[in-house]
């Protein structure tokens, strides 16, 4: 193994705090009731997972798209969403940062393996996120990172998964990509020919599910996974 891709939301990051702040944000800058605006991001959220999902989302316009389609069910202009997205990457502390995340990165890197960020963008652009990671500490065990809006796919496409591969000049069964989301970071790595680990909370160890697949309960679960790997 030589390369290592984490998702982002829900593998390093915690989503539900930064989707609470945006919401947050949106209620300050609009007067809209909070309930209200996390409502609207919910479902904003689950009509753009279900496009992309179905292969009808616009890879060209992952951000713009998202953003578009929040501002329509808010009855509202997209700088607003624009300016309340900013606000939340301001405001979020390091209540953000999941348990074991950063050890898991410094875990990788002790390993000598190129370590990757592949993540999806919706509402803020991946530059945001790469923000965080930064302020946060995470960035200092990250060689590269590859956000939709940069490399104008999405996962799981192909093209979100070679990206890196290719920047590294590393074989499809020499890398490995773990994420929580099974369509999009299992599926879609498996696809491309990586390796690939499902965070599943629910899961009570470290499981292997597939010939090239494994099913962990945190992103702490990599580290076995590579030692599994690495005696097979």
């Amino acid at each position: 193994m030589k390369l290592v891709s984490f998702d982002v939301w829900n593998t390093l990051l915690d989503i539900g705090v930064m989707l609470s702040f945006l919401s947050k944000g949106l209620g300050e800058v609009t007067g809209i009731e909070e309930e209200e605006t996390a409502g609207g991001v919910s479902l904003a959220r689950e009509r753009i997972k279900g496009m992309r999902s179905k292969g009808t989302g616009n890879p060209e316009r992952a951000l713009e798209e998202s953003q578009e389609l929040l501002a329509e069910l808010l009855g509202i202009n997209v700088e607003l969403v624009k300016r309340a997205t900013a606000r939340a990457v301001l405001r979020v502390g390091d209540e953000i940062v999941l348990p074991g995340a950063k050890e898991a990165l410094e875990g990788v890197k002790r390993k000598d393996l190129k370590v990757t960020v592949t993540g999806n963008v919706m509402f803020w652009p991946g530059s945001y996120t790469r923000l965080l990671l930064e302020r946060f500490g995470l960035m200092d065990h990250i060689d590269k990172t590859f956000f939709a809006d940069e490399v104008k796919a999405f996962k799981p496409m192909r093209e979100m998964f070679e990206k890196p591969l290719k920047a590294f000049n590393v074989r499809p069964e020499e890398a490995i990509h773990i994420g929580d989301t099974y369509a999009e970071d299992f599926e879609g790595a498996l696809k491309a020919g990586l390796w690939a680990v499902w965070i599943n909370p629910k899961a009570e160890g470290v499981r292997r599910i597939h010939e090239r697949g494994f099913e962990v309960p945190s992103v702490g679960g990599i580290l076995e996974v590579l030692e599994e790997i690495e005696k097979s």
